[in-house]
């Protein structure tokens, strides 16, 4: 008995091209493997591919859509970017960190509620930001001053 090896073409997937006389049982099994393999792999298709999200065919709708949600970050000041309106502050933790735009209008207060300016912001600074996300934008609402770490207490002589 000689066998052969022979490569698979598009016309093994025709049930038809795949039909030997005399062997029912074996065509029916390699048809119902070559059913298999192709429903494998588009179900690995379907889940392997990204997840992509449909945007709003209306301008503006996703605004409304989308809900705003009031966040805070605790921290200290890493630096701030008067030229391009930025708040870098380090986590508490010291994983990450976080960058915010800030406008000559926010808010700073101090831990007993009174207002200060931005100027009082200095590396080094602990702070509480107050901010709002919406999709991937930030707008700061109050950033709460909490002790600095140039001011620390000298113990009395």
């Amino acid at each position: 008995m000689e066998s052969t090896v022979r490569f698979l073409n598009t016309s093994h997937f025709n049930l038809r091209a795949i039909q030997r006389p005399g062997c029912a049982a074996h065509n029916l099994r390699r048809a119902s493997y070559l059913l298999a393999m192709a429903f494998a792999a588009i179900l690995l298709l379907v889940i392997a591919a990204p997840a992509q999200e449909e945007k709003p065919k209306i301008p503006g709708l996703d605004k409304i859509i989308s809900a705003q949600e009031h966040l805070a970050f605790t921290g200290s000041i890493k630096s701030v970017d008067e030229k391009h309106n930025t708040l870098s502050v380090n986590s508490v933790e010291g994983g990450n960190t976080e960058i915010f735009p800030i406008k000559h209008s926010t808010h700073v207060l101090t831990a007993d509620g009174f207002r200060k300016k931005l100027d009082v912001l200095s590396p080094g600074t602990h702070v509480i930001v107050y901010y709002d996300q919406r999709a991937d934008h930030r707008t700061v609402t109050r950033i709460e001053l909490l002790a600095s770490e140039s001011k620390k207490k000298e113990p009395h002589s």
